[in-house]
């Protein structure tokens, strides 16, 4: 997973999801989904997001990747970025 902080690998973005408030509220805006081919795919959307305890929104746009293994969808990269300004 690729954040403006960093890059984590499995193990510590499972630790750092885990560790981290909820989300209070989210919306998802300007949802897209980009199939590569029948087993991957990208989506992409810009969220705007805010937890319990802040007072201001967290406003990024988001890219993910999924493959399917064994039938199942499964998330293989995620990215966030900010969203400009305006």
């Amino acid at each position: 997973m690729v954040f403006p902080f960093g890059v984590l690998d499995r193990e510590q973005a499972i630790a750092a999801i885990a560790a981290a408030p909820p989300w209070a509220r989210y919306r998802i805006d300007e949802p897209r989904v980009l199939t590569l081919d029948d087993d991957s795919a990208l989506v992409i959307y810009r969220i705007t997001s805010r937890r319990a305890d802040e007072t201001a929104d967290f406003v990024a746009v988001l890219s993910s990747g999924y493959v399917r293994r064994d039938g199942e969808w499964r998330l293989a990269f995620h990215q966030q970025s900010p969203a400009p300004a305006g």
